[in-house]
């Protein structure tokens, strides 16, 4: 028990030490599945305390886009907490088609492609006549960005999706789920780095959940609401997730819209 309690305090130290200069939260990162991944890591190099990982992450900056990826563990499918896309499909996506003229979009942190194929969807059953969509998803992960641009998926990621929608949008194969060729196009998929690159271009609509404003540090997570709000149209949406909230000083920024599904309008400069 003792040896597992001076672990448990080297996972700590390690994470209070490591992560604040990546400009990530050592509180969101204490998870047992994390352990495990950093475990494994250090194995692989032949490491077996994490002071000793620690000293190596130091000195090997490449070895930090590594960690990060690590600790950025994402859960995605399909329409995730579905009350947030009822009301996307309900209430700010027809707004948004409304002006006749393409509308930009950007999942950030998509992982694996569910969320940004789900707002894809969504824009299709939109009523026609409506706008283009133009959408990019992007994430830090490279191997996140394979699966999605592959575009296949297990029974699980489609659990929360409408029977009438699995049957319009998805093609079985055997035990997997293929997104269709048309649909695919729709997106774009690309590498980018919430914490270091500033954002890709203009938008309407963006979705940041369970990634800056779960994992980012205090600071980090500022810098990302200012550059989101930089980053989206007059009057454009920021989508958070469930359990996340703006910092405080970025809450002069954005006013919200549907607060229960933690929808937010950019608030004009000035």
């Amino acid at each position: 028990m003792a040896q597992t309690g001076s672990r448990a305090q080297e996972f700590e130290a390690f994470l209070e030490a490591a992560l604040p200069p990546l400009g990530l939260s050592p509180v969101a990162c204490r998870r047992r599945n994390i352990r495990r991944r950093l475990t494994r890591r250090m194995e692989e190099l032949g490491f077996h305390e994490f002071a000793r990982y620690l000293h190596h992450v130091r000195r090997a900056p490449e070895e930090n886009l590594v960690l990060r990826s690590l600790l950025l563990v994402t859960i995605s499918r399909f329409f995730r907490n579905k009350r947030v896309f009822d009301s996307l499909a309900a209430r700010v996506l027809p707004e948004l088609s409304k002006g006749g003229t393409p509308v930009r979009a950007w999942s950030a942190g998509c992982a694996s492609g569910e969320e940004a194929f789900t707002l894809r969807i969504l824009w299709e059953e939109l009523p026609d006549p409506k706008p283009s969509l133009f959408l990019l998803a992007t994430d830090i992960d490279d191997d996140s960005l394979s699966r999605a641009r592959e575009g296949t998926y297990g029974e699980s990621s489609l659990r929360e999706v409408p029977r009438a929608l699995r049957g319009k949008y998805f093609v079985r194969e055997g035990a997997a789920f293929r997104i269709p060729q048309d649909l695919k196009e729709g997106v774009q998929f690309r590498r980018h780095d919430l914490l270091s690159e500033d954002p890709p271009g203009t938008f309407d609509l963006i979705l940041c959940r369970n990634s800056a404003f779960t994992y980012f540090g205090p600071e980090a997570q500022l810098s990302a609401a200012r550059s989101f709000a930089s980053a989206l149209s007059p009057s454009g949406r920021l989508v958070l997730g469930r359990t996340e909230r703006l910092p405080v000083p970025a809450e002069a920024l954005f006013e919200p819209v549907h607060p229960a599904e933690k929808i937010f309008r950019v608030l004009p400069e000035g």
